[in-house]
């Protein structure tokens, strides 16, 4: 049997993704995150954040501010994703020289599963109006 579509990506565990729509979908797994943002591998900052704005935007900044998290895909370059202990995902966002790393804080309430799992768990359906999502010109079709 012959196929002529190319394939798209499958990333199981670990990858390194470009496109802001896939940016975007890594990220929306995530709501608590433990933060450490870099700039030429010296610590800049670090915390504990909510991600509350995922956006690919080229007129708004990426910004940590009073403990919210407001994620524009478009201050990076790629997105690098890892399982590393317990299952966990860690994430890193790289920039000209900077790199955002972000890592799923585990709901308390709930062993094993982090508090953005927990939020796709309980969404009956997710709604992308929570998000501003990546221009395509694919999807005007």
């Amino acid at each position: 049997m012959r196929h002529n579509r190319p394939l798209a990506p499958c990333f199981i565990g670990s990858g390194i993704v470009a496109s802001p729509r896939d940016m975007i979908r890594v990220l929306e797994t995530l709501e608590s995150v433990f933060f450490s943002y870099s700039i030429d591998d010296d610590v800049v900052a670090e915390g504990e954040a909510t991600l509350v704005k995922i956006m690919a935007d080229s007129e708004s900044a990426t910004m940590a501010v009073n403990g919210c998290l407001f994620l524009n895909v478009s201050s990076f370059r790629y997105l690098e994703f890892e399982t590393i202990e317990d299952d966990l995902c860690s994430v890193r966002l790289h920039g000209d020289g900077a790199v955002l790393r972000l890592l799923a804080v585990r709901d308390a309430e709930t062993p094993g599963i982090t508090v953005g799992q927990m939020r796709l768990i309980e969404e009956s359906e997710f709604e992308l109006s929570s998000f501003v999502g990546a221009d395509d010109e694919e999807d005007d079709d």
